[in-house]
């Protein structure tokens, strides 16, 4: 029988979190952020554990002795489409991105090409935005109306 995979709880809140709630939060909290930060990362490494016990041919023999099991596999993967989806379609928008539809499984790797240009455009904008908290980068700033002028003259 298929381990029951812990649940990843995770606040209401985050799920609404932008960018810049998440600077601010670093920034003003970070002593409130390790706990959640060593949570999540934990239910991750329970989680990843627990599929890797499972090969992919042990998944289509429990299919089909185990009509629950087939169930409740779907039931998960459409679950985790729809997750997927939704940070594609949050990290394509900072990114000004086009974010692949997944309908089913099969669009993961039919749309591989177009998930990782999202991930790593936004994995970019994040380690653009770590250098310039850390002071490694400055920030440009969008240019005003008195730089513009002091330029042109």
């Amino acid at each position: 029988m298929l381990p029951e995979a812990p649940s990843l709880v995770l606040p209401a809140a985050l799920a609404r979190l932008d960018t810049q709630s998440c600077i601010a939060i670093a920034m003003d909290s970070s002593q409130e952020f390790k706990p959640l930060r060593d949570a999540v990362q934990s239910a991750l490494v329970t989680v990843t554990r627990s599929i890797n016990t499972l090969a992919n041919e042990d998944l289509q023999f429990q299919r089909t002795v185990h009509p629950g099991v087939a169930t409740r596999l779907d039931r998960n993967t459409e679950r985790l489409l729809q997750l997927a989806g939704g940070v594609l379609k949050s990290a394509g928008k900072l990114t000004a991105q086009n974010a692949p539809e997944l309908d089913d499984a099969d669009d993961v790797e039919i749309q591989w090409r177009s998930i990782v240009d999202v991930i790593d455009s936004l994995l970019e904008k994040s380690d653009t935005c770590l250098d310039e908290y850390t002071g490694l980068v400055k920030r440009k700033d969008a240019p005003t109306v008195e730089t513009v002028r002091s330029h042109t003259s």
